[in-house]
């Protein structure tokens, strides 16, 4: 499966990233929100007016993976979504290594965290595959990347720009 990244602007491709989770299934927004949205469309405008950093995973000229970046300082939070017919062959892995890579190469990261649903398994063992710190927060895990314990051997670079 050949897949590129590109850097979304959210005012400009906001119409687009709004179709993306529109189209995409309850569970996976729930997995990605960590409850049930009814209007996903004022959601996504709510963070879109956050300006994060977003990734988007293509394959051929379709959208089929959504990575979101939040800053403060030199600490991002991150969350992502893999269109449900794309979830299981490594995409979301793929992206969450070109993600960290870029956060913490490019644009200075001390921290990145994570949080997600107990029940999101894929997402515990990608973390822990980077070498996230997964703790125990209630009812979801936080994760967090360091760059004392990050693995990012063999991630390519992003090489346009936002």
């Amino acid at each position: 499966m050949m897949l590129n990244v590109r850097y979304l602007d959210p005012l400009r491709d906001g119409e687009l990233i709004i179709s993306f989770y529109k189209s995409l299934s309850r569970q996976s927004i729930r997995s990605r929100f960590m409850c049930v949205i009814n209007d996903v469309e004022d959601c996504v405008k709510s963070l879109l007016s956050l300006r994060p950093i977003i990734y988007g995973a293509y394959q051929d000229n379709e959208l089929i993976a959504v990575g979101e970046a939040y800053g403060i300082n030199n600490a991002y939070e991150v969350a992502l979504v893999v269109k449900d017919e794309y979830q299981g062959k490594g995409i979301g892995k793929w992206l969450v290594g070109l993600m960290l890579s870029d956060l913490f190469n490019r644009r200075g990261a001390v921290r990145v965290y994570a949080y997600m649903s107990l029940d999101n398994i894929k997402m515990v063992k990608i973390s822990k595959h980077y070498g996230g710190k997964v703790l125990f927060n209630g009812d979801s895990y936080k994760v967090i990347f360091d760059s004392v314990n990050l693995r990012l051997k063999g991630i390519q670079q992003l090489s346009n720009t936002a």
